[in-house]
């Protein structure tokens, strides 16, 4: 008779939802405050329609919290980047993104399949994030938490490294020790991690978060760039957000001198230098653009949206940056959403993109 195959053991999930300096605190560890905490106000787009100004009004306050390095002897990983206790039972949730969860929410306070943990010997720095395998989560949420970190912090580095450009963010941060991909279901027990905190909200960063990020990002910039003052930011290889009518807009913007691009066909440095030294930028909503942390003050940004999916990510960085920021929506009945089920919907861009409209004049 053959002999059954035992069955996977599974741990309890986490009970309960904490903050990191409070889990520190209660296992013996150590925090060190790197930065105040700070609130920023930050003004509408003036040249957003009216009804885009009312909808994003309730977002133009953000409170950021202080920013800190946690060293949590024993603690745990878990996937992407969810900190635990060493026991299992609480879950850092101020470092452990859920998008569209409370606080005291986590989709790990429920789930029934996780392993034990693999013991990870000497000290490990956590920065992944979740959703950080894809580039404005990797540049907003967890290049900041890697800047935090000397290059010698730590013996292993749990980051999203897939990537060219983050492996060469780490080459020119110089991060001497071991990096570790994260996984999904990976759960890992450190004997000693280094966490530091998140740089601000969803792909929001505070302004000292941007500022380090665009001083490390200046021994990169170049004297010119290759593609014009003008760009026009693709999505058409993207899985969603794309432009159903994007060969109309592309032949009304390159009659207007603009030059289509792929992101995901330039080195880090070439988009960099693309926005960096463009003048006007049109771009449906899309990761693309987290490099407005790299263009100069007055730069004009038109940015696409769904109505179903109006997302306030980039308006607020344009406005750290001091960017000519325009959202632009089709008009319609329905009313204006951010519903995360809704930020797979592809897009038609109409006169009122500033084709050839009053709204907005591709002017430089």
């Amino acid at each position: 008779m053959p002999i059954p195959t035992p069955l996977p053991s599974f741990l309890p999930p986490p009970v309960r939802c904490e903050s990191l300096a409070a889990l520190a605190a209660r296992f013996g560890g150590t925090i060190e405050a790197r930065a105040p905490a700070r609130t920023v106000t930050y003004a509408l787009p003036p040249h957003a329609s009216a009804e885009i100004r009312a909808f994003w009004a309730p977002e133009t306050r953000v409170d950021f919290a202080e920013a800190i390095t946690a060293r949590l002897p024993g603690g745990r990983v878990f996937g992407a980047g969810a900190v635990l206790a060493p026991d299992g039972t609480s879950l850092a949730r101020d470092v452990s993104m859920d998008f569209g969860k409370p606080a005291d929410a986590h989709w790990l306070l429920t789930y029934p399949k996780i392993r034990p943990p693999e013991p990870l010997p000497g000290s490990t720095a956590v920065i992944a994030s979740a959703l950080a395998s894809g580039y404005a989560h990797w540049l907003l949420d967890e290049l900041p938490r890697l800047l935090s970190l000397a290059p010698d912090a730590a013996k292993t580095l749990i980051a999203h490294t897939a990537a060219p450009y983050a492996r060469a963010a780490l080459a020119l941060h110089g991060w001497v020790g071991a990096t570790r991909q994260p996984g999904r279901t990976t759960h890992v027990q450190c004997e000693q991690l280094l966490v530091p905190s998140l740089s601000g909200t969803v792909v929001q960063p505070s302004p000292r978060a941007l500022e380090l990020i665009t001083t490390f990002a200046s021994p990169l910039h170049q004297n010119t760039s290759s593609f014009g003052e003008r760009l026009y930011v693709s999505r058409s290889r993207a899985q969603r957000r794309r432009v159903t009518n994007e060969a109309e807009l592309c032949a009304a913007l390159e009659r207007q001198r603009f030059t289509p691009v792929h992101l995901e066909d330039l080195t880090w440095a070439e988009q960099i230098n693309a926005f960096r030294h463009a003048k006007i930028i049109v771009a449906p909503h899309g990761a693309g653009l987290a490099n407005l942390a790299f263009c100069a003050p007055g730069t004009r940004v038109v940015e696409l949206f769904h109505r179903a999916y109006v997302h306030g990510c980039f308006w607020r960085l344009a406005a750290l940056r001091g960017l000519d920021y325009q959202p632009i929506v089709p008009p319609g009945r329905e009313p204006l959403g951010q519903s995360p089920a809704a930020n797979r919907l592809d897009l038609e861009a109409g006169p009122e993109a500033g084709l050839d409209g009053p709204h907005f004049k591709f002017e430089i």
